[in-house]
């Protein structure tokens, strides 16, 4: 049975997605010089984290009545296949075009071992610094590496968590971080600590599996005017956001990889779902709901268009002087990226998604109970 769509969950991707490229635009040169002491641009990091808490939810809100019960092999299959419909088109356009710019890189000599690493979207199963070849080519990708992974796990984290034996998670989890600990302290170098609790994808599903357990209580949960305010919540949700941006620098680094924004990004999302108010009514508008959809091309295609500016200064010498400049570059540079995404989003992604999932569909007999299109 399909469920009423929360559409303020779509348009809120808008703005997260928006955190990332405010944090990479700072990459132009001499744009560092200016942005580097405000807060605005070094929170990239809060996108990511609020996309992770967010896919698990929505991924339960879509596929609880399907995994509920138990997890089969054809359910299992058409779930993945599902999600890699999703995420790979765009993840291999966007491979595809920023090769040339990383094999011509004068920064960084382009080591060829990295393109099957992304091409598989194996970046974040390495637990060391070297040897993930996420430096190279599209480097947001790795967040799509991470999420590759919780979904290869998610069938199961949802049958766990939405049954009687979702008081196995916590034990599973608790033993996880058990041996991450235990690695993380025995010996390994600063960097190699670093990455694991950031860049490490079994250290960040903790994230979506907050998003599972938070989606599960939203659909046990009683209305919302009921028992609290919508408005306050997500308010909340805003505020510990913010603080946990702003304490980042002050907080312990095993912290530093998401878990500060875990609770405010649950509160947030949460909020959103539970009432018509200014800000959920925003986020439902058409205009942002589209731009919405278009997110994860925008998040995708950011980088290598930035790298693509980025040479034309270094080409030409030129660079960021003034506030005036890099605002004008940035909004700009927005406007243009945005307006790609949206037309990949309608002419490549979305037609590429379904026909994959179609050529599978005919393949298959029956279906999954009317399992409603992933909006995530």
């Amino acid at each position: 049975m399909r469920r009423v769509e929360l559409p303020a969950l779509t348009g809120v991707r808008f703005y997260a997605a928006t955190l990332v490229f405010l944090s990479h635009v700072g990459l132009l040169p001499g744009a560092g010089k200016l942005v580097s002491d405000h807060l605005i641009f070094n929170v990239g990091v809060v996108g990511v984290s609020f996309f992770f808490v967010l896919s698990g939810f929505i991924l339960t809100y879509n596929y609880a009545d399907v995994f509920r019960a138990g997890v089969s092999w054809p359910s299992y299959g058409r779930f993945v296949w599902d999600r890699l419909t999703k995420i790979y088109p765009v993840h291999l356009l966007a491979t595809l075009v920023v090769l040339p710019i990383a094999v011509y890189s004068p920064n960084l000599p382009f080591d060829w071992t990295a393109l099957p690493v992304h091409l598989l979207l194996l970046q974040c199963f390495w637990p060391f610094a070297t040897g993930s070849r996420g430096e190279y080519l599209n480097v947001p990708s790795w967040s799509i590496s991470c999420e590759w992974f919780f979904y290869l796990l998610a069938p199961v984290a949802m049958f766990l968590a939405l049954g009687r034996r979702r008081s196995l998670i916590p034990i599973l989890v608790a033993a996880l971080y058990v041996v991450l600990g235990w690695f993380i302290w025995n010996g390994q170098s600063d960097a190699t600590r670093l990455h694991v609790v950031s860049w490490f994808a079994p250290s960040r599903f903790i994230e979506f599996l907050a998003g599972v357990f938070l989606c599960r209580w939203y659909l046990a949960a009683p209305p919302a005017g009921k028992v609290w305010s919508p408005a306050a919540v997500q308010a909340a949700g805003i505020v510990l956001i913010v603080a946990g941006a702003i304490y980042r620098d002050y907080a312990p680094w095993p912290l530093w990889g998401g878990l500060l924004y875990l609770p405010g990004s649950a509160v947030l999302v949460f909020g959103l779902t539970r009432g018509d108010t200014v800000l959920a009514r925003h986020l439902a508008a058409p205009l942002v709901r589209r731009l919405g959809v278009a997110s994860y091309s925008f998040y995708l295609l950011h980088a290598p268009m930035l790298r693509a500016l980025k040479s034309v200064f270094l080409v030409t010498g030129s660079e960021v002087g003034s506030w005036a400049a890099f605002g004008a570059i940035a909004a700009v540079t927005f406007v243009a990226i945005q307006v790609t995404a949206l037309v990949v989003c309608s002419a490549y992604e979305l037609p590429v998604q379904k026909r994959l999932r179609d050529l599978v569909r005919k393949r298959t007999v029956g279906n999954l109970g009317g399992v409603p299109q992933p909006v995530s």
